[in-house]
C-alpha cells in the first residue's frame, strides 16, 4: 500500500495511495487538492509532529493524527 506519510522523507515526490478510513477528513483533503492518486511532497515538520505539503504550488499544514491516516507510495 505504501508508506504511512509520518515516516515520509522530506523533499520527496509522493503520491497519496490511501487518504484514511475517516470520510470527513477524506473529503476535507480532496477539498484542498490533495486526493488518492495526486502527487505532492512534504516540505518540513511542524512542532506538534506534523508536516507541510506542497500540492500543486499549494502548502497544506497537516497534523500528526492526520499523517498517521494517511499512506503514499515514493515517486510520482
Amino acid at each position: 500500500m505504501g508508506i504511512n506519510l509520518a515516516a515520509a522523507p522530506l523533499g520527496t515526490p509522493l503520491t497519496l495511495t490511501h487518504a484514511g478510513n475517516d470520510q470527513a477528513v477524506a473529503h476535507r483533503l480532496a477539498r484542498l487538492g490533495l486526493r488518492v492518486g495526486v502527487a505532492f511532497s512534504l516540505i518540513s515538520r511542524t512542532a506538534g509532529g506534523g508536516r507541510v505539503a506542497v500540492v500543486a504550488g499549494t502548502r497544506i499544514a497537516l497534523g500528526k493524527p492526520i499523517l498517521n491516516q494517511l499512506q503514499a507510495k515514493v515517486g510520482a
